[in-house]
């Protein structure tokens, strides 16, 4: 990593937090609502100032408090103007006074209810589901529990008006910022400069700029949250000129400033975060993006595609290696309707209880039972070539499934319910390398022991199973040397318990398997968005492990190994057996 960019990464950690003002005078019905307060200061982008759109209610003649409320809630979600759609909804002295800025409140099972009212005023308190904050950058936090506000009504010229008490801050209908809303994934490079780390953000639909909130966004730099593990090509002053272009046959024009101590490699890496960037919301090239008077790069002078940056593709094609199981304590690969044991000891032994294979196929990382008896730990890690020998790495009482992280060479396990550790070994190599990570953030969202931990395809979050709830956290470099998985999202935000296993589908989504016969298999997203079942069909709870690819999960319940497998964001409608596997107590297994 050049000076520069460490620079640049202090420089981001000293930023200011611009803090939530979210001043909500709240009753607490249900369940301890946290709301967080570390959002970034920049705001979702330059919405031009326009009247509000026909997608949000106004206030219409004689409208009743109760709706005239509930309206007000729908057009909080059109931002333009500063809230002008929402602001027809308030008395002059409330608009005048309304401090609009910081996040966003979303609730959803919205009731409006009366309190005090006379001829001319009311008091109405509305209550709802907490379901989650959007910040001004635009990132979504989840939460949970209903809260309560009390707002007073009055009439201005025969019309119900909110006169206030208004919270900072803005209160949003769910289904509304459903509407208005969309979600796009902004990008940035790996602590080491592998992969490039999903930061997904919500924008208003509205706006027609979206090119140019994206690349503004991307300057501006990546959510609190994962400033421990990403880094930014943008230098601190760096902006753009004027907006993003059309080009006659097809493209943009990107005119950028302030780049001009960038060298050849770190050029590349900012071009690779705005291509794919605006190539997931289908903003198509050729990019022809230009930096202080002259092209970013020379050689891409005409337009840089996607296949210029192929190499930081988020959306890595998959890999040949198919279906594996670990079935009557051995390793057997899935084809043509049979199991078949894969050459060397881990075809041939009877005691392994899980496994995990690297991306492309080639690595493969053991848990197994230790057959001899003795004072010897219960199981033993090891880590190895596919078809040779593998070599033991740690012990312990209990060790989690393996995942490898990102590479070939790193695999994290959770040894004995508590001690998470980073195990590092080279193709061919005996020398081992053990980090122990620092997960006592982890403690402050859930309590329990540690019964998996699977890391994300681009290295960046690991996803936790603690005393059978879900967690998310990023994994961070810390200044000292040290890992830490910080920035925890536990179950009060998540809502997810009774998990017995966890797959990424993707660097942005996971599969959940629970114990429950009701939504045994849930998909779960990290922009924000609630979890939300899978289908159940053929499946027979319960369900013991799941594994998952961009298209296919599977998943293994009381009689065998089932998929659900889909080319779309629709899955298929049931699951299918796995038909060598039924009959066992097979655990799927997919490379990572």
């Amino acid at each position: 990593m050049t000076m520069g960019r460490v620079m640049r990464r202090r420089a981001g950690r000293r930023r200011l937090c611009a803090g939530l003002v979210m001043g909500i005078l709240v009753s607490l019905l249900s369940a301890c609502v946290s709301i967080p307060n570390n959002s970034s200061p920049q705001p979702l982008g330059s919405l031009e100032r326009r009247q509000p759109t026909t997608n949000v209610p106004t206030p219409g003649p004689g409208m009743d408090p109760e709706a005239l409320v509930r309206g007000y809630l729908k057009a909080s979600a059109q931002p333009g103007s500063d809230h002008l759609a929402a602001r027809q909804f308030l008395t002059k002295d409330a608009s005048d006074t309304w401090d609009d800025q910081g996040g966003a409140l979303l609730l959803d099972e919205i009731n409006v209810l009366s309190d005090a009212r006379t001829d001319d005023t009311i008091t109405v308190r509305v209550n709802g589901e907490n379901t989650g904050v959007l910040h001004p950058s635009g990132q979504l936090i989840p939460s949970s529990g209903r809260i309560e506000i009390r707002l007073s009504l009055t009439r201005v010229d025969g019309e119900w008006r909110i006169n206030g008490p208004l919270p900072a801050g803005v209160i949003m209908d769910r289904e509304q910022f459903e509407a208005s809303y969309r979600p796009h994934v902004l990008y940035f490079p790996s602590n080491d400069d592998q992969h490039l780390v999903a930061d997904p953000r919500w924008f208003y639909s509205g706006s027609d700029q979206l090119a140019d909130q994206l690349v503004g966004a991307l300057i501006a730099g990546p959510v609190d949250d994962l400033r421990g593990a990403v880094t930014n090509e943008f230098p601190a002053r760096s902006s753009l000129r004027g907006s993003i272009e059309s080009l006659t046959g097809g493209g943009i024009r990107i005119d950028l400033v302030g780049l001009s101590a960038l060298g050849g490699a770190e050029r590349n890496r900012l071009a690779a975060q705005i291509i794919w960037t605006l190539s997931d919301a289908d903003i198509s090239g050729p990019y022809v993006i230009d930096a202080d008077g002259a092209p970013l790069n020379e050689r891409y002078a005409g337009g840089w595609q996607t296949k210029d940056v192929e190499s930081l593709n988020p959306h890595p094609p998959s890999s040949p290696v198919g279906l594996h199981v670990v079935q009557g304590g051995s390793f057997q690969l899935v084809a043509d309707d049979a199991l078949t044991p894969v050459p060397g000891a881990l075809g041939e032994t009877r005691d392994l209880t899980s496994a995990d294979l690297s991306a492309d196929g080639g690595r493969v990382a053991a848990v197994s039972r230790n057959p001899a008896p003795g004072p010897a730990p219960a199981l033993a890690l090891s880590i190895g070539d596919y078809g040779a020998g593998v070599t033991p790495v740690i012990e312990g009482e209990r060790i989690t499934r393996p995942s490898f992280a990102g590479d070939s060479q790193t695999v994290w396990a959770v040894v004995d319910e508590t001690r998470v550790t980073q195990i590092t070994q080279m193709s061919g190599n005996s020398q081992v390398t053990e980090k122990e990570v620092d997960s006592s953030a982890i403690r402050a969202v859930a309590q329990g022991p540690i019964t998996e931990l699977q890391v994300s395809p681009d290295g960046a979050r690991a996803a936790l199973i603690v005393g059978g709830q879900v967690v998310l956290a990023i994994i961070e470099d810390s200044a000292d040397g040290r890992l830490l998985l910080s920035n925890p999202l536990g179950a009060e935000a998540l809502n997810i318990v009774g998990a017995v296993s966890l797959d990424w589908l993707s660097s942005e989504k996971l599969v959940v398997g629970r114990s429950s016969t009701e939504g045994p298999v849930v998909q779960l997203r990290i922009d924000g968005m609630p979890p939300g079942a899978l289908p159940s069909g053929n499946l027979t709870p319960p369900v013991t492990a799941v594994a998952a690819s961009p298209s296919t999960i599977y998943a293994a319940d009381s009689r065998g190994v089932l998929r659900l497998g889909g080319t779309s964001d629709e899955p298929d409608q049931y699951w299918s057996e796995v038909p060598p596997t039924m009959g066992s107590a097979a655990i799927p297994v997919l490379p990572h």
